[in-house]
């Protein structure tokens, strides 16, 4: 059957069968070193149903970095079987099955060279590798690795560096893959393989006629904020608005939809709403002037109700960007949409190309060497100011003042309390992080 016949994603996945490996070695030399754990799952029907274990003795020494990461010693291996004895048995699970691991690059090079080892033919099965597979899906994300995407997704790994632990965990990152998958409507079984600009969990594409219905559902159903965008021929920008899903927002897009000739309609997460602002200001600029005013009606309703524009006088008279008054503040630091990700802003130069995504606290010395960076160019006067509209300005800066007052969203410090008072500034700054927490809860809950 093809793929084209088999119209139902879920049937389409249904009927793959796939083995998830993972190999635990004396080190990463295809040549010198050996295998001294191999895990193995079997996935049918989108379901869990076997799993194999073995340790192996290697006939070499295991280093002791192996032994303590993997917590195998020798004693452990000694009474196990040598790779020729189990291999066989190994291939037999394997099968014709396509082979999966968090990092295909070295667990499938080093298992072919223990069958090139022993004389027998390399393996032919197709292969799908999770951690590529996590940066196609998640493509804004720092980190990959199993642990990590575990933590995110519930995942239970115990034991990490362990052969079936590890299996286990990449198995169940597969599952969840393959349930986003049916939920996007894969369509083609090559599109596990190459999914790039297809399945992104931070977006999501519609194509001119398709039902309004379908559009109002997804709208509905988005847990966090974005961008909404409607392009008509040749990728003209129609429409734009930030979104975080209230009713006045789904009313506004939907009317627009209805109203509007476009060819594509675009939602796109970031989170926080001035990460947004941000990134909204380059389409704002090519809406007509009736367009422009219409929105920025919206977002004053919808993100400060009852609030009037900063009085002029507050705030400085460049026109060149957004530039509160000199005590306000010098940088600015925002939850990013993925969990324990972070963005800093210098204020008087926010754009994408300024901001730093950072992890925290694994990253403090990035952030400082950053800071310190960007501290340089502002006393310098070299920080690039980008331009933003001044009804899009008024309003993101009052944004940022309300933030301010409230103590929410936004942390923001001067240049200097990091270099001069670094204990206070890590202080204030895990104080804030723990009265923000990530609200977001992506990429568990996705587009």
């Amino acid at each position: 059957m093809t793929d084209q016949e088999l119209t139902n994603p879920r049937d389409l996945l249904s009927n793959l069968t796939f083995c998830v490996f993972d190999l635990e070695t004396t080190g990463g030399n295809h040549k010198n070193d050996k295998i001294i754990e191999i895990g193995m799952v079997r996935i049918v029907n989108l379901e869990i149903v076997e799993t194999r274990d073995f340790l192996i003795q290697p006939e070499i020494r295991i280093p002791d970095f192996i032994q303590k990461l993997t917590s195998i010693s020798p004693n452990d291996v000694k009474d196990s079987p040598v790779i020729e004895d189990v291999i066989d048995e190994l291939l037999e699970f394997m099968g014709d099955s396509i082979l999966v691991a968090h990092n295909t690059s070295f667990d499938i090079p080093f298992f072919n060279s223990v069958l090139r080892r022993l004389g027998k033919e390399e393996l032919k099965n197709r292969s799908l590798c999770t951690n590529l597979m996590t940066k196609y899906l998640v493509p804004n994300l720092m980190n990959s690795n199993l642990n990590y995407m575990s933590k995110i997704f519930d995942i239970h790994h115990k034991k990490a560096h362990r052969a079936l632990d590890d299996a286990m965990a990449t198995a169940q990152l597969l599952t969840t893959y393959l349930h986003i998958f049916i939920d996007k409507e894969i369509q083609k079984i090559n599109h596990l393989y190459y999914p790039r600009n297809r399945y992104e969990l931070d977006r999501v594409n519609f194509k001119k006629g398709s039902p309004l219905e379908e559009i109002s559902t997804k709208l509905s159903q988005l847990k966090a904020p974005g961008l909404v965008t409607l392009k008509g021929e040749n990728g003209i920008i129609l429409y734009a608005l930030p979104f975080r899903g209230s009713k006045n927002d789904q009313d506004l897009i939907l009317e627009k939809v209805k109203e509007l000739d476009w060819e594509t309609f675009t939602i796109k997460l970031h989170g926080p709403l001035i990460e947004i602002l941000i990134h909204f200001n380059n389409l704002f600029t090519k809406l007509d002037n009736a367009t422009r005013s219409e929105i920025i009606k919206h977002l004053w309703k919808e993100y400060l109700p009852g609030k009037q524009a900063v009085h002029r006088s507050e705030m400085s008279e460049d026109l060149e960007g957004p530039m509160l008054g000199k005590d306000f503040g010098d940088f600015l630091i925002v939850n990013h949409l993925v969990p324990e990700q972070l963005i800093i802003y210098p204020i008087q130069s926010m754009h994408p190309k300024s901001e730093l995504i950072f992890r925290y606290p694994g990253h403090r010395k990035k952030l400082l060497q950053y800071i310190n960076s960007k501290s340089s160019r502002l006393s310098a006067n070299k920080l690039k100011r980008p331009h933003f509209n001044p009804l899009l300005r008024e309003f993101l800066e009052s944004y940022l003042v309300d933030c301010k007052e409230k103590g929410k969203e936004l942390f923001i410090f001067k240049k200097n309390l990091p270099f001069k008072k670094q204990d206070e500034f890590f202080k204030e700054f895990d104080e804030f992080l723990t009265k923000n927490p990530n609200p977001y809860n992506y990429p568990k809950d996705y587009i």
